[in-house]
């Protein structure tokens, strides 16, 4: 039976993964070992964190980015040197704070914890100590397989180039350096602690850890699908008008959002109404905020589009901030995101 796309890409992203941890493990052991000077010191974490945020904006920002799982499937090469540079910053960090081993189930446990989720007992918290727990083969490969089934579900559902024309790798870029920023902070958070090497080899659950935030509230699946992607454009739409013009660029986008199949013919005519009228009040933004790849997209996609006029507004500054806020994000989070100027 032919693979799907989606398929495709969980499997190319899934071998990547592999190959990330293991060979950054060797790479950057053997070249500290063979250059000690090199090995950073605490004081330089902040440069790190920046020089990988701006490399991977970089790289995504410059990708030939097609709309819908064709674009994406196309883009994994670059998606997985994202992800090097992620676990590549996680060792460097790992070393600033002194630590001279690191098995690949602590660069995983960190990486995962970066994302939101518990790292499956690989990382324990004992007495201020961090224990960092051995698992088998079979447990670090279906772990390794499942992180590889989040990540191809953050790229096409977070990214969201296929309802994003023309500015799917702008979002890219943003959502990649957000989430770098986020590893970075995550392992600083973790090495600051004593690491120690559990011998024992842990039967780890790993299903839940890695699952999707669920929608709050009392929604059903396709219910939180349609408010999903309703409160996204309704987002979009307001961000666009707010600074009162509306650009071509931003009436293009719109209106071949507006023709995406996701949206039913009611909602599709009340997001008609609000860009040539009176806005609603936004609804659907509780489910957005409680799925963060989804949070961390509209932010990213917010910005790209902001930006698409090339004048970044004050009004979309503030109502980008209004937002953010409302999807969970702190003021510094925000700025992160956002260009200075």
């Amino acid at each position: 039976m032919e693979q799907s796309l989606t398929e495709q890409m969980q499997d190319k992203i899934t071998a990547g993964l592999r190959d990330a941890f293991e060979s950054v493990r060797v790479s950057r052991s053997e070249y500290y070992q063979a250059n000690p000077d090199k090995i950073p010191n605490q004081a330089a974490i902040d440069a790190l964190i920046r020089a990988a945020v701006t490399q991977n904006a970089a790289i995504s920002g410059a990708s030939s980015l097609a709309p819908g799982p064709w674009g994406m499937l196309a883009v994994v090469p670059e998606l997985m040197l994202v992800i090097k540079k992620q676990v590549e910053l996680i060792y460097d960090i790992g070393a600033a704070h002194g630590q001279k081993e690191m098995p690949t189930e602590l660069l995983l446990g960190v990486f995962i914890s970066a994302a939101g989720s518990s790292a499956g007992s690989l990382l324990v918290m004992h007495g201020g100590k961090v224990l960092v727990r051995r698992a088998s083969l079979q447990v670090m490969q279906k772990m390794v397989a499942l992180l590889g089934g989040r990540i191809t579900q953050q790229a096409l559902k977070s990214a969201v180039s296929k309802w994003l024309p023309g500015i799917g790798a702008a979002a890219m870029a943003a959502w990649t350096g957000y989430l770098t920023k986020q590893i970075g902070d995550k392992a600083r958070e973790i090495f600051k602690h004593e690491i120690v090497n559990d011998p024992t080899t842990a039967d780890i659950e790993l299903i839940k850890p890695l699952e999707l935030a669920e929608p709050a509230g009392e929604v059903t699946e396709d219910e939180a699908e349609d408010l999903l992607e309703f409160c996204k454009l309704q987002v979009l739409i307001d961000l666009a008008k707010i600074d009162g013009r509306l650009v071509e660029a931003e009436q293009r986008f719109i209106d071949d959002a507006l023709e995406s199949p996701e949206l039913s013919a009611p909602q599709r005519e009340r997001l008609r109404a609000a860009l040539s009228g009176q806005s609603e009040a936004l609804q659907g933004i509780d489910v957005v905020a409680a799925r963060p790849d989804s949070a961390i997209a509209l932010l990213s996609n917010m910005v790209a589009l902001a930006r698409k006029d090339e004048d970044f507004h004050v009004t979309e500054k503030l109502y980008i901030k209004k937002v953010g806020g409302l999807l969970g994000f702190s003021s510094a989070e925000i700025d992160d995101v956002m260009p200075l100027g």
